[in-house]
């Protein structure tokens, strides 16, 4: 009980501070190309080092076993990639009507490739105006993924055989933290299930709720901040894990801390605060930007003081360990674009998240309102205001992303719509022991999320010499040479299941 009045008293956010921010928001921005939390409870809570980089498809409650993700009526995959998303409209026409071609290539990568991993899929359509006034409709194609995988997964738009640039929207993390959602998700909808199957997609997307979320404006985070910055880092050579620490006292009920770029601190139930790093060096994991942000009633006086290791206990102070410390006030939007900035670098460019920070800001903030510092229901892995938490996070965890464009057709007429794209498959651990373990799934969902009318839907395979068909509901047979299939669109799901051959 001592320890849970600690993590109240940090994460009891003011309504002033949420208000404030609920009066300004941000547009989302189209798109453009270009933890450490190892705790330990006494009279005080020490966190310890290390990064928490939740990584693209490792679904919480996962075991090696398979429990976790997978399909209805398919098998159950620990890694799960979300299924292929239908196209839609942004209003419903009931002129058009749709006929949807989805097709698997299982080529292999390249010629030194080995093996199959991944399908290029083209899911095309063919939009006919029954009509006899030409219809110009806004497109909206769904995918799943992560900024972190954006340039990898986004699929190519074609109209009539002409690429477009089609415009990005990002839908909220919607993912599972402490198992099935109640109805205080914030999403709006109750009994939201974890992204590890398209049942949870499903629970996510059907009453169009994430959506109507995905195409509205960024909360902004307009809040005046008081920001410590830290710089000119000085510390003996010989103590290779020198360490400073800044101690202060606050009154909980009208401070909160939020902080970058430090690797420890303290908390106690009186008030009193300790935040430490290692002394920066050449290592390049020793991030050289920190700062302690205050929201709400400034830090006053304050203590610096060396250590010899991260033992931030007294017989192990140091000598000679200085640091700079500005002072500034700033709007908090501003002080998480720099972070941003900051954190994008740490990339090379061919992992760096695809998407303009302004974008990425919006993401952040909008995290902020749902799971961090902000929210009226903060989840427990934020309540100590790190954000390089929540900046990884943002950039690592999946979502649905939206790509909108426009589409004429002309009266009585048709044209071809077609979203080419690379899909990663669900998979099972190497080594787990899983009796999945080798097997690609693939899965489609049929009408998910779409307000079109599918006369027809058909599904093909292409280079099949590559892989074996372990468990499907499609129909092919590549015994009998059957690699084409017409499928029912009122069934909402269908999965295939390969094995590459060796």
């Amino acid at each position: 009980m001592k320890e849970k009045k600690i993590f109240d008293a940090l994460t009891e956010v003011r309504e002033d501070y949420i208000d404030e921010a609920r009066t300004t928001m941000l547009k989302k921005q189209p798109f453009r190309w270009k933890k450490w939390t190892a705790i330990a409870a006494s009279l005080a809570v020490v966190l310890g080092i290390g990064i928490m980089m939740i990584q693209n498809g490792l679904p919480y409650g996962g075991s090696s076993e398979g429990g976790g993700a997978g399909h209805a009526d398919g098998s159950i995959f620990m890694s799960y990639a979300g299924p292929v998303f239908p196209l839609t409209l942004s209003e419903t026409e009931n002129d058009i009507i749709v006929d949807r071609n989805i097709s698997y290539d299982f080529s292999l990568p390249d010629e030194e490739s080995l093996r199959v991993w991944g399908a290029n899929v083209e899911d095309s359509y063919t939009l006919t105006n029954t009509s006899a006034e030409e219809k110009t409709v806004n497109a909206i194609y769904p995918f799943a993924g992560s900024f972190r995988e954006l340039q990898k997964v986004l699929p190519t738009i074609l109209v009539d055989g002409q690429q477009l640039s089609a415009k990005l929207y990002a839908g909220g993390y919607s993912g599972d933290f402490t198992g099935v959602y109640g109805a205080d998700n914030p999403n709006g909808s109750e009994n939201i299930l974890p992204l590890d199957s398209w049942e949870g997609y499903k629970a996510l997307m059907e009453d169009g709720s994430y959506k109507r979320n995905a195409f509205s404006p960024y909360p902004d985070l307009p809040q005046k901040v008081t920001v410590y910055t830290f710089t000119d880092f000085e510390a003996p050579e010989e103590y290779d894990a020198a360490t400073q620490a800044i101690s202060f006292a606050i009154d909980p009920d009208k401070t909160t801390i939020m902080q970058y770029g430090f690797e420890g601190g303290e908390y106690r139930e009186d008030g009193f605060r300790r935040f430490s790093y290692f002394v920066p060096d050449n290592e390049q994991w020793r991030r050289k930007t920190k700062l302690l942000i205050v929201l709400g009633d400034d830090i006053g006086d304050y203590t610096l003081q060396g250590y010899k290791d991260g033992g931030c206990e007294e017989g192990n102070e140091l000598d000679g360990v200085s640091v700079t410390v500005t002072r500034s006030e700033q709007i908090l939007s501003d002080v998480i674009l720099k972070l941003i900035d900051d954190f994008f670098k740490q990339f090379d460019d061919d992992n760096k998240p695809a998407v303009s920070q302004e974008m990425f800001l919006g993401a952040v903030s909008e995290f902020f309102y749902q799971y961090g510092l902000l929210s009226e229901s903060v989840r427990d892995r934020y309540q100590y205001g790190m954000l390089e938490d929540i900046l990884s996070e943002t950039d690592t965890l999946q979502r649905v992303f939206y790509l909108e464009f426009h589409v004429t057709i002309p009266a009585e007429g048709s044209v071809p719509v077609t979203a080419d794209l690379h899909k990663d498959p669900s998979y099972d651990f190497a080594c787990s022991g899983s009796n999945n373990e080798g097997i690609q799934g693939y899965d489609m969902v049929t009408h998910l999320g779409s307000n079109l009318f599918f006369n027809k839907l058909t599904a093909e395979l292409i280079s099949t010499e590559n892989i074996d068909i372990v468990r499907q509901n499609c129909g092919f047979d590549l015994s009998q040479g059957i690699t084409k299939v017409e499928l029912d669109p009122d069934l909402e799901h269908y999965y295939l299941e390969i094995r590459p051959v060796e």
